[in-house]
């Protein structure tokens, strides 16, 4: 019996093999075979592109999600629209490194509340920072 283990996948988070959460895309990927594979294992797949301010994230992010005139825009808006995401998400968030390097404090304490929705699960795919300590995953 072998002990190695795979690495693990997108698949493996559809799946339910992995827990919701955060992860970065360790592999170049295929925003549409992307959503194509959420549709297929009956999640919802929200993109978000272009983001480089808290403020801009935070109104994407809002589009994204397709939370209504309601949201406030912050991170306890945030937070409660979270829980009332209708079936588990996948957010697949392009264009986040401008974020995390003009303003890393941000992007830390936007991570957590993305990474609390029991619904969402978020990979982030492109090139940024290292140091973010979320999980790698291959797409």
């Amino acid at each position: 019996m072998s002990s190695a283990r795979h690495a693990a996948t997108v698949a493996d988070l559809l799946g339910g093999e992995l827990p919701r959460g955060v992860y970065r895309l360790q592999s170049r990927y295929d925003a549409e075979q992307l959503e194509r594979s959420a549709l297929d294992a009956g999640w919802l797949f929200a993109p978000l592109w272009g983001t480089g301010t808290r403020a801009e994230t935070l109104e994407s992010l809002g589009v994204a999600l397709g939370f209504g005139e309601h949201y406030g825009r912050n991170l306890d808006a945030l937070a409660d629209c979270l829980r009332d995401l209708v079936g588990p998400t996948l957010l697949l968030w392009a264009d986040w490194a401008g974020l995390a390097e003009n303003d890393p404090d941000a992007m830390r304490r936007l991570l957590q509340v993305l990474g609390d929705a029991d619904l969402l699960a978020v990979v982030l795919g492109g090139d940024g920072p290292e140091d973010l300590g979320v999980p790698a995953l291959l797409g």
